[in-house]
């Protein structure tokens, strides 16, 4: 699979990810754009793989879970040394006991994209391709 990444109009600061067939707008974060920004999606990456695996964890378990909602909260502030923080708070909506809450938290804790992010290792290359 491969994301795509367009600029909307030269001298723009204002880009179109696209990915799976999905338009996605990216821009700098305020003041100089309007956003959503890279960190945006990087951050909404990890809620939304966490809300997703909760739910298809719950309902294979046979747990009494409605719905999730995920809050990512960032701390940028020293990401300039190396260390940039994100809390994910969940909201778990059903008739649930300890017991399951304790589960969930646990199984939310391993999902794939909280994994990738603090556990594997990411190589990344970057090459120039000439236009045509």
């Amino acid at each position: 699979m491969s994301i795509r990444v367009r600029q909307n109009a030269p001298n723009s600061l204002l880009f179109t990810a696209t990915a799976e067939g999905h338009e996605l707008p990216l821009a700098m974060p305020q003041p100089q754009g309007e956003g959503p920004d890279p960190h945006d999606y990087f951050d909404t990456a990890l809620g939304g793989c966490k809300a997703m695996t909760l739910m298809v964890y719950s309902q294979r378990k046979g747990l009494p879970l409605e719905s999730v909602g995920v809050e990512v909260v960032r701390d940028a502030s020293e990401e300039r040394k190396g260390v940039y923080r994100l809390t994910a708070k969940l909201t778990l909506n059903g008739e649930l006991s300890d017991a399951q809450i304790d589960e969930l938290l646990a199984v939310a804790e391993k999902c794939p994209v909280h994994k990738l992010m603090t556990a594997v290792d990411v190589q990344v290359s970057t090459v120039v391709v000439r236009p045509a």
